[in-house]
């Protein structure tokens, strides 16, 4: 995939195909947002100075890392003045994630594992590396021949394997993950409260109150780590709550309490907004 299919993708916000693979390299300055997407991502970093943030942690990555990134989490990397950024970038949509074994587990186990710990980093030992890249050469390569005999069912193959792989390594690695992360630990902890009580009322008053900490301190800070003000952010995980349970089924005017808010109308609003559709029209 080249530069400007990547940028479409993260304009919109959405994938429409289970999986895709990227392999970029970016060799002028170029600064990026924060934002999220509706679905997973896995980026497998190659060289460069860059440091990576997600929901609120900051990591400075060294070659061979993994950065995982669940969906609708918050993040963005920041790449050093005068250095090239390369990295593979795997795209996976939720309902690829959930297939799962004869014995029950699924693909989003690193994902799982990644959000229990609040570590996003996973820096396998060196024996791990061979098979894992040759399922990323061997996926961007089917990819690249889009005609090619029965080319669906290699891709497909392809990232199952690499699927598969990476998440018998992670369970398999425990201390993989990376704990070096710099963050402001309040933050943190008002962010997990947030995702938290999402259907309960949430005011920065009782943020500050229950976490102890200055209320103007609080709001530069949380801004300053996620690049959303706080009021933002729980708009944005509420909503992305919501069109979860809207989308198995819930309808939506149940969703639009269950995620907290206490009307209708600025539900939908809001929705739209953000999603860019009324939650009761179909995705």
């Amino acid at each position: 995939m080249n530069e400007s299919e990547l940028e479409r993708y993260e304009k919109t916000g959405y994938l429409t195909v289970p999986y895709r693979i990227f392999h970029l390299r970016d060799r002028i300055e170029r600064e990026f947002r924060f934002h999220y997407h509706d679905f997973c991502k896995i980026i497998y970093f190659v060289d460069g100075q860059v440091t990576y943030n997600v929901e609120g942690k900051t990591y400075r990555l060294k070659p061979h890392d993994f950065v995982l990134v669940g969906a609708n989490e918050i993040h963005r990397p920041e790449v050093g003045a005068g250095s090239a950024y390369e990295r593979y970038v795997i795209y996976l949509s939720e309902a690829f994630l959930e297939q799962r074994s004869a014995c029950g587990r699924s693909l989003r186990y690193c994902f799982e594992e990644a959000q229990r710990r609040q570590n996003h980093i996973i820096h396998f030992a060196a024996e791990s590396y061979e098979r894992l890249v040759g399922c990323l050469l061997r996926m961007e390569q089917i990819d690249a021949d889009r005609d090619g005999y029965m080319n669906d069912l290699l891709l497909k193959s392809a990232f199952l394997e690499f699927m598969v792989l990476f998440n018998q390594n992670a369970e398999n690695q425990p201390d993989a993950y990376i704990t070096t992360a710099s963050y402001h630990e309040k933050i943190i902890d008002v962010i997990t409260y947030i995702n938290n009580h999402l259907a309960e009322e949430i005011g920065i008053d009782d943020l500050a109150r229950r976490h102890y900490i200055s209320k103007y301190y609080l709001m530069r800070q949380f801004k300053e780590a996620t690049g959303y003000s706080i009021h933002q952010y729980i708009n944005e995980k509420r909503i992305q709550a919501a069109k979860r349970m809207i989308l198995s089924g819930m309808p939506a005017s149940k969703a639009c309490y269950e995620c907290g808010f206490n009307d209708y109308s600025t539900f939908a609003r809001r929705f739209k907004t953000i999603v860019g559709r009324a939650p009761s029209k179909p995705e």
